[in-house]
């Protein structure tokens, strides 16, 4: 599972590190401390609470000013991408949850299968509790 460090998380949503930190000591954005006293933030937490930033580069900035526009083109499908970005790596996370989920489910089915078993050859039968 990929994690973004403070830096990282900062630059992918366009903002400082102290306003990602101060996002997380809120608890508007969750976020795990690593063994180095780091922050682990998951990407779809991140454009969750701070939509993608689109970086544009010098071609399309004298394109855009050539046209007249101020702002960069498509802004919202730069910011829609980086959320289909996070929610597929959200799909990616919770089908490995379901399929670890199953294989617990299958092991504790054949162990209960096993138990039931030897239970069941091991216990006495009413004649032989009675005359046994």
């Amino acid at each position: 599972m990929i994690h973004l460090s403070l830096r990282e998380a900062a630059q992918q949503a366009g903002t400082s590190k102290s306003t990602i930190l101060r996002a997380i000591q809120s608890g508007r954005l969750s976020a795990s401390k690593n063994d180095v006293g780091g922050y682990n933030i998951d990407p779809a937490e991140l454009f969750r609470v701070f939509p993608a930033k689109r970086k544009i580069g010098p071609a399309e900035r004298s394109n855009n000013d050539a046209l007249g526009h101020g702002a960069p083109a498509n802004e919202t499908v730069a910011t829609e991408a980086g959320q289909v970005a996070a929610l597929k790596a959200q799909i990616k996370l919770l089908r490995e949850m379901v399929d670890e989920i199953k294989s617990q489910r299958d092991g504790w089915q054949q162990q209960a299968e096993r138990l039931a078993i030897t239970n069941q050859a091991e216990r006495p039968t009413v004649w032989k509790r009675l005359f046994g």
